[in-house]
Formats: C-alpha cells, structure tokens, sequence
C-alpha cells in the first residue's frame, strides 16, 4: 500500500491493480529508481507513506509498524519550483523522532538505493527517507543531527546514511534549479 500527504488530501493507493500500473508506468522512464520500494509495497512487505511539502501524515498511521513503513519525504524539485525547505514539511522532527533509521537522498535515484530501503525495513521498521536536491541537503542534516544528538544523550541511536552528490562535487538535481 501506498499512502500519499499532500497539502490538500491524504490518499491510498492499496488496489494491487492501481499499484502494478504506477509501477509499469514508471519502468523504463527517468523515475523507474524508485519501482523496488514499490513492489515491495505492492507484494505486501512493507507499506510507504509518501509526504510531499504541505502534507500531513496522520499520527494514526505512524503508531504501527505492521507492516514495516517507509516515509518518503518528497523534497526533490519538479516543475520547475525550488528543492523545498525541512521547514515545507512541518511533520520533518516528529517523523525524525518517530524513526529507527534515515536516508538523506540527495542524489541521483538509483534502483539499488531504493532497494537498500526496502532492506532497511525489513530490519529496523521504521525507516525515513528524505529525498531532497544539494540546495537543502545542509539543512535536513542539521535536523538529523540535532536527532541524533538528542538520542546520543539518551543512550540511544540514529543510523543515517547519506547519498550525496556533493561528495563528487556535483549538484542535484542535474537539470532543474539549484536554489
């Protein structure tokens, strides 16, 4: 199942047909990255709640991890508009708090990201995966090591991985805004 926030509505993608189509559409364009976290959804391993900036998750879906969840933060720039704060995602600290484990994805999607997710799912059950462009990537890890460090004092953990382009002095996303 695949739940979406957006800053209008929260709806459900939970037909195995609705979903088997979203993943035909999206093999083989520039998007088909991300068709391993759903068939995972889709085979029943895993639910993703998708939030885009304005949205709202609400608080009943985060209280079980039955399935496993993912929340995808959807941060990347499209349509021609700027890569979005954290402060665009008001829920960004309580899901932050809410989660076992984190991916800041500030990079290229690729197939074998997406199924290192699915992976981290299965394991920890509650995985956030922020996606954002390098013009925001400062900021989300600034709330993730105030996460951290908030837990560190607990005698607690936060593992974080995070896939930047910056690391090979590159930007993303490649073609749209970088601001």
């Amino acid at each position: 199942m695949i739940q979406v926030a957006t800053a209008a509505r929260f709806a459900a993608i939970t037909r195995p047909d609705d979903l088997s189509a979203l993943i035909q559409g999206l093999e083989g364009t520039p998007g088909a990255f991300v068709v391993p976290l759903y068939r995972a959804a889709l085979a029943g391993d895993l639910r993703v709640l998708a939030l885009l900036s304005g949205g709202r998750i609400p608080q009943r879906f985060l209280e079980h991890t039955e399935p496993p969840t993912v929340v995808q933060i959807s941060g990347d720039p499209g349509g021609g508009h700027p890569t979005p704060p954290p402060e665009a995602f008001s829920q960004a600290r309580r899901l932050l708090g809410w989660a076992a484990s984190v991916m800041l994805h500030a990079t290229g999607g690729r197939a074998e990201h997406y199924t290192a997710v699915v992976e981290a799912a299965r394991l920890v059950r509650r995985v956030l995966l922020i996606e954002t462009g390098t013009a925001q990537e400062s900021a989300w890890l600034e709330l993730i090591r105030a996460e951290g460090e908030r837990r560190d004092a607990a005698g607690r953990r936060l593992p974080t991985l995070v896939l930047s382009a910056r690391v090979v002095g590159g930007f993303h996303p490649i073609d749209g805004p970088r601001c």
